[in-house]
């Protein structure tokens, strides 16, 4: 947000270094610091500020706002694409997109433990105030999941399909591209040519949400672009074939849902229980038509409906809702969340969502 007055032009705006919002007023008397680098090679902007001439005209105010975009880009550049595993998988975030998202009016939230098509206002607003959350809070929170999902999930999944593509031409099967045949089939290609594309095996989990690849596959392409899945719809999806999304494809929040999912199944342990290695969607996901039995489960995310999608956090014996909507998914997540640090210490079972471990405590700082 910006303000100058004709008595005394100042500029007030704000920005963001990792996880940490900074807010600097009176920004005729501030400039950017020299970026750092850290002791694993990353760079950082410190946020102490340093004294610059104050802005006394429009061409100053010129200068500053270009010495700003100049940052904004540099940011955009440091992104690492370095994985925890040594083979592909898509990396805990270390720091945010620089650009800014700007959110419509936020859905409120809810704690009911029956009917939850009926919405109030002021069970919304108790809710709140227990937990501490303000409206704002919730703005930028939900500003930070978005660019979580982006960053970390969906940007490295295009990469990598369009990485895998390049190599199956480069082997002489370009007629067996990701998004041209099923997932079936590339199982058998990352057996048989698994020196080329070992990283397949890896990708192949976030691709089962939906039968039709072509589709699939255009869309996580997106849903990649820009820096907040800005195309995302959350109760239909993008055109096919030059055809409005219907029924018969996946809506946006049920790829979102899964590739989060697949993601967080991909840093748990894997669990005897769970031989298919998918530990957080059984354990920590239910998905109607399954039943949401709350004495089974300390906490879960759970897919109340379909079409439209709807989620909801089951906590002990209570059930916190977010209103129907395009921001219910991100704002359930945000629960999530939230619950995890207040109530688990920032543990997903037996792993750390704060910077040592999976770089998710961010999102709700």
């Amino acid at each position: 947000n910006m303000t100058l007055s004709t008595s005394n032009m100042t500029l007030n705006t704000s920005f963001q270094s990792n996880s940490s919002f900074h807010s600097i007023n009176s920004v005729s008397n501030i400039s950017f610091s020299t970026p750092a680098r850290d002791n694993d090679g990353s760079h950082h902007y410190s946020a102490s500020p340093k004294i610059r001439k104050r802005v006394s005209d429009l061409n100053n105010l010129a200068e500053y706002l270009q010495e700003y975009e100049e940052k904004e880009r540099w940011l955009s550049r440091g992104s690492s694409d370095r994985s925890l595993t040594g083979g592909w998988a898509p990396r805990p975030s270390e720091t945010l997109p620089p650009r800014p998202y700007f959110l419509a009016t936020q859905n409120q939230i809810v704690s009911v433990s029956g009917d939850t098509s009926y919405y109030n206002q002021q069970a919304a607003d108790a809710l709140l105030e227990r937990l501490g959350i303000s409206s704002h809070s919730l703005d930028i929170w939900t500003e930070n999941v978005r660019k979580w999902i982006s960053q970390t999930i969906f940007q490295h999944i295009h990469r990598e399909i369009q990485t895998i593509n390049k190599t199956l031409d480069q082997v002489g099967s370009a007629e067996c591209k990701i998004g041209s045949v099923s997932t079936a089939v590339l199982s058998k290609i990352s057996t048989s040519k698994h020196e080329h594309i070992a990283n397949i095996a890896l990708l192949l989990p976030y691709l089962e949400v939906s039968v039709n690849q072509e589709y699939l596959v255009a869309r996580i392409g997106e849903l990649a672009s820009g820096c907040c899945v800005g195309s995302f719809r959350w109760e239909s999806g993008g055109k096919y074939k030059n055809n409005q999304w219907n029924k018969e494809l996946p809506t946006d929040s049920q790829i979102v849902m899964h590739c989060i999912a697949t993601y967080l199944d991909s840093h748990l342990p894997r669990n005897p229980m769970y031989p298919e290695g998918r530990t957080f969607t059984t354990q920590y996901f239910v998905q109607t038509p399954s039943k949401a039995d709350t004495k089974k489960r300390e906490y879960a995310l759970f897919q109340s409906s379909i079409h439209p999608p709807h989620f909801k956090l089951l906590v002990g014996d209570e059930v916190w809702e977010v209103s129907k909507g395009r921001n219910n998914l991100f704002h359930t997540l945000i629960l999530l969340l939230y619950y995890l640090r207040e109530e688990q210490h920032g543990m997903l079972g037996p792993v750390n969502l704060g910077p040592t471990g999976l770089n998710m405590t961010w999102i709700i700082s």
